[in-house]
């Protein structure tokens, strides 16, 4: 595999899975995008799994336990298949798993509202914790506002004075901040504050389809500038604004369903987030399949605009429901870079794929 570029995907959310379905990541699965041998057919080398408490179903101390019982579910995964998965905490051991054919894991957190409620000294304790547990990035925010910072879906401010305090524990300690999910004025903020530590491990270019969740051209230059990555996210709604309209709606349509289940499992959360994915998934069976053209072109613009060292790949597998034509899965990666290699000089492919999120993980590193 090692004479093959190194895949590196930035965001991955089938930890949940794990927690509420049980699946067995070993065996190929029919209602996950990742498993093992499916990552392996697709020459994936790295990936970032988010930790990820749906704000919806727990809160406060709640998010807190939830964090560290996902946590503790891909660290249960690593120890069943030490010869496949290896958690991995710098460049370094990202390298030697790749060499070894084994699947470099990387803990990434998504939305500070996982460290749960408190003070600052609980906080930051919280935190340190997860880095001692492997976390490599830190994402602000999911698209909730938190006391951190503002986020891009509800409107949300900047840094506050917490989120700046925890932006610089994560330069100490060698941690990229993530801003995906993140306001504007949120990641100008961390801009301000760091270099070489910011990524945005799962946003496309505003510029192509006009949605919050998606980056402004000067954001991006700026995030180039300064040595970050913006990694291209496979979701069909941040891809395409007609797929985004379509899926607005029919979230719409079926919002009292949404509040019977609310009610039915409102002391069940796993139970309730279940209920709500296959809702969900029936409900979107009318949305037209964004082409995988889609995503190249995104990537191109990504390219063109932040530079080629800037741009990265962060799929959002198994955090969406519907993916682009052509890319169903994990095992579809090799797919993705012969579209690539239409459009882009080799290099720069290679450095899409992996090499630039593995950069910026090494640049990190140097920094703290």
């Amino acid at each position: 595999m090692i004479d093959r570029p190194l895949v590196f995907d930035a965001h991955c959310d089938v930890v949940q899975a794990l927690c509420d379905r049980g699946v067995d990541l070993a065996r190929r699965q029919r209602a996950t995008h990742f498993d093992l041998p499916r990552a392996r057919a697709g020459g994936l080398g790295a990936q970032f799994f988010a930790l990820f408490a749906d704000p919806a179903h727990y809160r406060g101390a709640a998010a807190w336990r939830r964090t560290q019982q996902m946590l503790a579910a891909l660290e249960a995964v690593a120890a069943r298949h030490p010869d496949r998965l290896a958690l991995a905490r710098s460049a370094a051991e990202i390298r030697a798993s790749w060499s070894q054919g084994r699947l470099a894991a990387l803990v990434g957190l998504e939305g500070a509202h996982g460290l749960g409620s408190g003070d600052e000294r609980r906080v930051l304790a919280r935190f340190g914790r997860l880095v001692r547990h492997g976390l490599r990035y830190l994402g602000l925010t999911w698209n909730n506002s938190n006391a951190l910072a503002g986020a891009a879906v509800d409107g949300g401010g900047g840094l506050t004075a917490l989120g700046r305090r925890v932006v610089r524990a994560c330069q100490c300690q060698g941690v990229l901040i993530d801003v995906s999910h993140s306001s504007d004025r949120t990641a100008w903020d961390v801009l301000a504050l760091v270099r070489g530590q910011i990524i945005a491990s799962h946003s496309n270019a505003r510029a192509l389809c006009d949605v919050p969740r998606n980056l402004p051209d000067d954001l991006l230059r700026a995030i180039g500038r300064q040595g970050g990555v913006v990694c291209a996210n496979f979701y069909p709604g941040f891809l395409d604004e007609r797929a985004f309209g379509r899926i607005a709606q029919n979230l719409r349509a079926c919002a009292q369903k949404t509040r019977e289940i609310e009610e039915r499992y409102q002391d069940a959360p796993s139970r309730r987030m279940e209920a709500e994915r296959r809702l969900a998934l029936t409900t979107m069976r009318n949305v037209p399949r964004v082409p995988l053209s889609r995503v190249v072109e995104h990537i191109h613009h990504l390219v063109r605009v932040a530079g080629e060292h800037a741009v990265g790949i962060g799929s959002d597998f198994d955090g969406i429901l519907l993916t682009p034509k052509g890319l169903d899965d994990v095992s579809a990666f090799p797919r993705l870079e012969r579209a690539l290699a239409r459009r882009l000089p080799e290099s720069v492919v290679r450095g899409v794929l992996g090499q630039n999120l593995l950069r910026v993980v090494e640049q990190a590193e140097s920094v703290a």
